[in-house]
């Protein structure tokens, strides 16, 4: 699949870990098959715009602001940077995981500041 439906996947994946719900929970929540939530999160499907409001409805956030976060001007042969970071924190063990978000998370907070 091309680099915007992959994008939209992970996004999605990334939502609906943030809303804590397993992929069972949000496909109940959006009306659809637990398999097909699978198959978006790894960009194996491409979703219609029904699909995706449906899904975006289920996790309490507008396609806007779920789009504000995707590229817009994406090069598909170009890896986003939130794709970069996901790689690298696939080769650190879990501990130094923790230890980078919270380092991410204090710069968030002093931004907001």
């Amino acid at each position: 699949m091309d680099s915007l439906v992959t994008s939209i996947g992970l996004q999605i994946r990334i939502l609906r870990k943030s809303k804590k719900f397993s992929q069972e929970e949000l496909a109940f929540k959006a009306k659809v098959h637990p398999t097909y939530i699978g198959q978006v999160e790894r960009g194996e499907k491409n979703l219609t715009i029904s699909s995706l409001l449906q899904i975006t409805n289920a996790l309490e956030i507008n396609l806007a602001d779920f789009f504000s976060v995707i590229e817009t001007n994406y090069d598909s042969t170009e890896k986003l940077p939130y794709q970069l970071i996901i790689e690298i924190l696939q080769e650190i063990d879990i501990n130094e995981q923790k230890q980078l978000y919270d380092i991410l998370k204090k710069i968030v907070e002093l931004k907001k500041s």
